[in-house]
């Protein structure tokens, strides 16, 4: 047994079954020792793929993601999807191949810093420097990557290191993340005194809240005192299923029913204090509006203004606490408070959607109507494009909005659609899989179909097409009243997914598009579905 085929052991004791990968230098002992593991390789033709699928992955199931690169640029392509994964606290590893060791420094094919540029993104950054020591520093790799909250870990692998042979204990048993934080009593007996003391509360749940796994116990939290829920935009959902309570997304560029302006409290769930809770500051939240932060991380604490109260714990676990206090001390709801939201949001969407002229052709209105006739709750739906993510935030996430919902994240990257649907597609084998585009992102990665076409990784990709940036052109054409290279020209995506071996249809309405929908899903090929649209923004036609 070699040093590759021990890291490649240690990956199967951590519960990888596959890893997204683009070949090159570096990579062949990994290769072979990964295939004797009986670990997947998924091949694509951008660096990119592969690390979105690693994050994609993380962020989808709430496990450790991988991806394999060769070294020099490679990497560097790559840490797009460990940028990704920072941002949004993705669990992922990027295992990075390079020259020998022994000639490390002088000059070998690629020799560059690898650790040096992943570092400042990564949880855990570190060389395989000792072939007997691999389990180990697998292990503290995927500890790292899970604990607290999650990120990305970066491991680069010397091809001197791969081939040592080695003696040791095979590895066993995956890495357990902490123990769950719980909140000091008094600060769980602080939190139901301002809701006490609260009229109209609001409760964000953001990505902390979802990897915590804190969906069963929200949703029960907010039914039982009937308190509005909402999530920022492009964090991960924790509304698994319809809930009179959820109230939608905050922080759209297309906008929200103004909720937070009217909170006298915020319980900021896992959510970080950015933009799209206003900062928490006037007049972005009530003036005197009163916070209680709920976070794992002691860094997403003390940011921005002081606030009232500050909990570093599990948001589940917190969650749990409260409910249990609040339940104890038999604390009243707050029902006129959600009804009166409600009306807000319901006004809200009648000026967004019942404004909206739709006009001769298809609309992105169409595709979501289509996409609500057709999926099941079982559907993984992969959201990459500006325009066309405002639009299904407003309508689908409006209702609900479960983990099975994958955005780009709170980095708002385009681009990185194909690699969602391709790694939903291995990780979630029997599970519908679609992807909802825009025209540019498409373009990113498009070719990456073939390598769909011929791994039998099968989806449906529609590509809503207003042959322009369409957020960007939106704003510029608010503002200057022009578009300022944010137009594009028509590109005939059906003809191109066709040429890369996929199944290709143009769509001209709306009965055409639920038809294909239907059909798509049932095939052993991906299928792109052109639907040329009108453009424009919610709210902003």
């Amino acid at each position: 047994m070699n040093g590759a085929d021990l890291f490649a052991l240690s990956l199967r004791a951590q519960g990888v079954e596959w890893i997204g990968t683009l070949c090159g230098h570096g990579l062949n002992e990994v290769y072979a020792a990964c295939l004797r593991a009986d670990i997947k390789l998924v091949d694509v033709r951008n660096e990119q793929t592969a690390a979105y699928m690693a994050e994609c992955w993380g962020r989808l199931s709430r496990q450790v993601g991988v991806c394999a690169v060769s070294s020099g640029v490679a990497h560097a392509n790559a840490m797009a999807g460990v940028v990704n994964a920072q941002f949004d606290g993705a669990p992922m590893l990027l295992l990075t191949g390079a020259g020998p060791l022994g000639t490390a420094g002088l000059g070998h094919f690629q020799d560059f810093d690898q650790l040096g540029l992943a570092a400042s993104m990564c949880k855990y950054a570190r060389v395989l420097d000792v072939a007997e020591r691999i389990p180990e520093f697998v292990h503290q790799a995927f500890a790292a990557a899970l604990s607290g909250r999650p990120g990305p870990v970066h491991l680069t692998f010397p091809m001197d290191v791969q081939e040592v042979e080695v003696d040791v204990e095979l590895p066993s048993g995956p890495a357990q993340a902490p123990a769950r934080m719980h909140a000091a009593p008094e600060d769980v007996e602080r939190a139901v005194d301002l809701l006490e003391a609260a009229e109209r509360p609001v409760l964000m749940a953001g990505s902390g809240a979802y990897y915590a796994g804190a969906e069963g116990v929200l949703a029960e939290f907010a039914a039982a005192y009937a308190i509005p829920v909402m999530v920022p935009i492009w964090d991960r959902g924790t509304v698994a299923s319809d809930m009179a309570e959820f109230m939608g997304v905050s922080g759209a560029a297309s906008g929200g029913p103004e909720l937070l302006p009217q909170a006298d409290l915020v319980l900021l769930l896992g959510a970080a204090a950015d933009y799209r809770v206003g900062y928490l500051q006037a007049p972005g939240l009530h003036p005197r509006a009163q916070v209680i932060k709920v976070d794992v991380d002691l860094g997403r604490l003390g940011e921005k203004r002081p606030v009232e109260l500050e909990i570093q714990a599990d948001p589940a676990v917190v969650l749990e606490q409260l409910h249990a206090a609040c339940s104890r001390c038999q604390m009243g709801g707050f029902k006129d408070w959600l009804a009166a939201a409600r009306e807000l949001g319901d006004a809200f969407q009648d000026r967004l959607i019942k404004g909206t002229v739709r006009g001769n052709g298809l609309h992105a209105l169409d595709i979501i109507e289509a996409l609500e006739e057709v999926l099941s709750p079982a559907a993984v739906v992969v959201v990459d494009g500006g325009n066309i993510g405002q639009w299904f935030h407003q309508t689908l996430g409006r209702r609900s909005y479960p983990g099975r919902y994958l955005t780009c994240g709170a980095s708002g990257v385009v681009g990185y659609g194909i690699a969602g649907a391709l790694a939903a597609r291995v990780g979630f084998p029997k599970e519908p899989v679609v992807l909802l585009s825009g025209d540019g992102a498409a373009t990113f990665t498009l070719t990456e179909l073939e390598c769909a076409v011929r791994q039998q990784l099968p989806f449906v990709m529609i590509v809503a097409d207003d042959e322009s940036w369409g957020i960007t052109e939106s704003g510029h054409l608010q503002r200057y009243g022009k578009a300022m290279s944010s137009t594009l020209g028509p590109v005939d995506f059906a003809a191109v997914a066709q040429g890369l071996g996929a199944l290709g249809v143009r769509v001209s309405s709306k009965g055409e598009l639920v038809d294909l929908l239907c059909r798509g899903l049932g095939e052993s090929v991906p299928m792109l579905v052109h639907v040329p649209i009108a453009g424009g923004m919610p709210g902003g036609e």
